[in-house]
């Protein structure tokens, strides 16, 4: 008997030691794939992080000192990227298809605004045109090549409480 038809012996290939091989090499196969897929992930949201600094100086450049001209390559560095798939704050312009919003980190994002995009207010749906500089936003939707977010949800919030200047009771009169 040579090596083939060893190997095409039905005594090895249903015995156990070929079974634990057969999952031995199933179980390598999903782990590659399951780090291939963080790395795809991974490399996705460090290109958004590198984008947008690079396109967001060029933009809206600034004079001030190193941590205030570039806050995003400082929370890179921190090991903080940016959230490339959405984003929450307030509209600052209105320049339709793009909107720019500052986020709660007080980072400026530009937003796409397409035709897919489903505008939300409560359960109210509006209008591109309905957006105004001061609403309050949250955004949802996919980075593109130019740094932007192609939102596919805008939904509009009321504006946030201050519960510094808030008060629970009122002066009573006479």
């Amino acid at each position: 008997m040579n090596t083939i038809d060893k190997i095409m012996d039905k005594d090895f290939l249903q015995s156990k030691g070929f079974r634990r091989l057969l999952f031995g090499i199933g179980v390598f196969v999903v782990a590659l794939l399951i780090f291939q897929c963080g790395m795809i992930v991974g490399f996705h949201k460090a290109s958004f992080s590198y984008r947008m600094g690079d396109n967001y100086y060029r933009a809206f450049g600034t004079e001030k000192g190193f941590t205030d001209k570039y806050p995003i390559q400082m929370e890179v560095m921190r090991g903080n990227f940016p959230d490339s798939h959405g984003a929450v704050g307030q509209i600052i312009t209105v320049d339709l298809p793009t909107i720019v919003i500052e986020d709660t980190h007080n980072i400026e994002k530009a937003i796409l605004v397409t035709e897919k995009t489903t505008i939300k207010k409560f359960k109210e749906t509006l209008k591109k045109s309905d957006l105004k500089v001061d609403d309050y936003v949250t955004i949802i939707g996919s980075p593109n090549d130019k740094s932007e977010i192609e939102a596919k949800l805008i939904r509009i919030l009321p504006p946030p409480i201050d519960y510094r200047t808030a008060t629970t009771s009122s002066k009573i009169t006479n």
